[in-house]
């Protein structure tokens, strides 16, 4: 009985395997699609491996891992992570099938070394291989000040819970700057905090081919206000359900312009200004 239970799902891989090859010799982005979700369990895995030996702190939608030196934090982050659960889910239209899984390090070259992130400022919280991995709140919050305060309304945990959320759906196809303005847009409705905000210039600096293209090459400050200028003209022009729409046209498959031209009839030059 278990060699024909092996033998049967082994054929149906095979198949399924055959079938994305066969539509993604027709459509690159079928491929890219159907073969994401594959690589982006392996590097789950991979993440749950190295953290094996942390503590867990479970709350209705994640799953907290966490070292013994950050215990005292650990309610503080099951708070901020249930906080705008709802909210951020409901403006995108969809809820996770499964708990979320975040990763609190006390060490900052950990957290670089497990989001691959190789050069650069740690950050207070990175989305990496359907994870959240956030430096603990006691490496950057000042002391003598209010922690949960800050934590809650200028932590990263809106904002990378909506790049998970912008990445189930889409399935990795989409732009940087296009995702970053989703989560800086979630963070504005439900916390209040404005990227950029202070920060003037007389002329847009960067059009959507720039920011599509060239990301990691322009001013970070500039890109990052202008990703989110952009996405908030558009969402409170159009509506979320317009950016819903997009979403799941590139969860098909399809590509960052031809998606806005159906959901639209514009080009996307039109569409961000």
């Amino acid at each position: 009985m278990k060699r024909v239970l092996h033998k049967k799902t082994g054929v149906s891989l095979y198949l399924v395997l055959a079938v994305i090859l066969f539509l993604g010799a027709f459509r690159a982005e079928v491929l890219k699609i159907s073969l994401y979700p594959l690589f982006r369990e392996v590097q789950f895995r991979i993440i749950e491996y190295k953290t094996k030996d942390f503590g867990v702190r479970e709350t209705e939608h994640f799953i907290i891992k966490y070292q013994e030196a950050d215990q005292e934090v650990i309610e503080l982050v099951a708070e901020a992570s249930e906080k705008h659960y709802d909210e951020a889910s409901r403006l995108l239209n969809y809820y996770p099938k499964k708990k979320t899984t975040v990763v609190i390090y006390e060490d900052p070259t950990k957290l670089m070394k497990n989001a691959n992130l190789r050069q650069g400022k740690p950050p207070m919280g990175v989305y990496y291989a359907s994870t959240i991995q956030i430096l603990s709140p006691r490496q950057w919050i000042p002391e003598n000040t209010d922690m949960k305060e800050i934590f809650m309304n200028e932590g990263p945990m809106v904002h990378e819970f909506t790049h998970l959320l912008v990445d189930d759906l889409t399935r990795g196809n989409y732009p940087l700057w296009f995702t970053e303005g989703v989560a800086l847009y979630q963070e504005y409705v439900h916390t209040g905090y404005e990227w950029g905000k202070g920060l003037e210039y007389e002329e847009a600096p960067y059009d959507v081919a720039q920011l599509t293209n060239d990301f990691h090459e322009l001013d970070e400050m500039l890109a990052y206000k202008r990703s989110f200028e952009m996405m908030k003209s558009m969402v409170e022009n159009n509506g979320s359900e317009d950016l819903n729409k997009i979403l799941r046209e590139l969860g098909k498959g399809e590509d960052f312009e031809k998606a806005h031209e159906k959901v639209f009839d514009k080009t996307v030059e039109t569409i961000y200004k």
